[in-house]
């Protein structure tokens, strides 16, 4: 955290954002820095103050990072573990480094096997930043830090150095003035969590959409006939898809327990299977009995959110289908 200037006022931070030009490193910019702060900007695009490949640094770039208050990297997971040897050695002590990796611990060991001088903390939107940031959810990562603790104006909540540690602060205090939800993490239990929020549905997608495109069915047919649910894992699939693979790679990759959360879905679509071979409709009602008890006040909050969910589908689908009408409509022409 920057201290207050002589006058009262807080002083400008050097900010150095690696991977500005990517939609992560512009959400940062926008929700994390401060108007007075100067942001000195590195990407392979044209348009950054250090254009080219942040892992083969120019003399420009390090003389930038060895000032700097504030190194953020805005990089997919291998990238930002490629610069580590050159930042350990670029770096002073005072210097915080931020990772917005969707995968932490990897990058906290490395950093740490690499002598970083430089404290490293980490933030993770739990959303796209192509969205609205107001009313989300962020995790600040730190070391140190209890799972599921919450950050800023109930910091009271927030225990040990991170209670006190002011980068953490910092952050909270410009992610909540956005109005965002912030809790803070260790890097052991953000990628634990990760694992199952991030890696368990993504492979579930996937899955879906993979195993949709090897039936014998005609796409378009079928999306003309889609009740709710398929509309809704056919939408999760296509916003997969239309986001730069390496986020899901490093999501599934890089995280040591996705590979946990796959097992776990392959076993229980085969117990599944085992259910309706056997003609057990007990045994799967008691299933879906135990899920409700296992999700608690969730299982009716989740069910109404659905609901909320498949009305502005259906929406969105009924005003599609009269616009052609409307149209018709203005022009005269009524089909005869």
């Amino acid at each position: 955290m920057s201290a207050p200037a002589a006058d009262g006022t807080r002083a400008r931070r050097r900010i150095v954002l690696l991977g500005a030009g990517g939609t992560v490193g512009r959400w940062y910019r926008a929700h994390l820095t401060d108007a007075g702060d100067t942001v000195t900007t590195a990407d392979l695009c044209a348009g950054a103050d250090h254009p080219g490949d942040v892992r083969t640094p120019s003399a420009g770039l390090r003389s930038a990072v060895a000032t700097a208050d504030e190194v953020v990297l805005a990089l997919p997971e291998d990238v930002a573990a490629a610069c580590l040897p050159w930042l350990a050695g670029a770096t002073r002590p005072e210097t915080v480094l931020v990772s917005t990796c969707s995968v932490q611990l990897p990058l906290f060991e490395a950093a740490s096997e690499q002598g970083l001088r430089a404290p490293l903390r980490g933030v993770n939107p739990m959303f796209s930043p192509t969205l609205p940031s107001a009313g989300q959810s962020v995790v600040l990562i730190a070391p140190g830090a209890a799972p599921e603790q919450r950050a800023g104006a109930g910091a009271a909540g927030v225990v040990g150095a991170v209670g006190t540690d002011p980068h953490v602060r910092r952050m909270s205090a410009r992610l909540e003035a956005g109005s965002m939800t912030v809790s803070v993490m260790d890097p052991a239990g953000h990628d634990a969590a990760m694992s199952v929020l991030q890696a368990l549905p993504h492979a579930a997608v996937l899955s879906f959409v993979d195993a949709l495109l090897a039936a014998p069915v005609d796409v378009p047919t079928l999306m003309r006939i889609a009740p709710p649910p398929a509309r809704t894992l056919v939408a999760l699939a296509c916003r997969i898809l239309a986001a730069p693979p390496e986020i899901y790679w490093d999501i599934q990759r890089a995280n040591a327990l996705g590979g946990d959360r796959r097992k776990e879905l392959s076993s229980s679509l085969l117990r599944l299977d085992a259910l309706v071979d056997a003609d057990r409709a007990d045994d799967f009602r008691a299933g879906l009995a135990s899920a409700a008890r296992g999700l608690g006040p969730y299982a009716a909050e989740g069910a109404e959110e659905c609901r909320e969910l498949f009305e502005l589908i259906q929406r969105r689908r009924t005003a599609r289908h009269a616009a052609p009408d409307e149209a018709a409509l203005d022009t005269g022409d009524t089909g005869h």
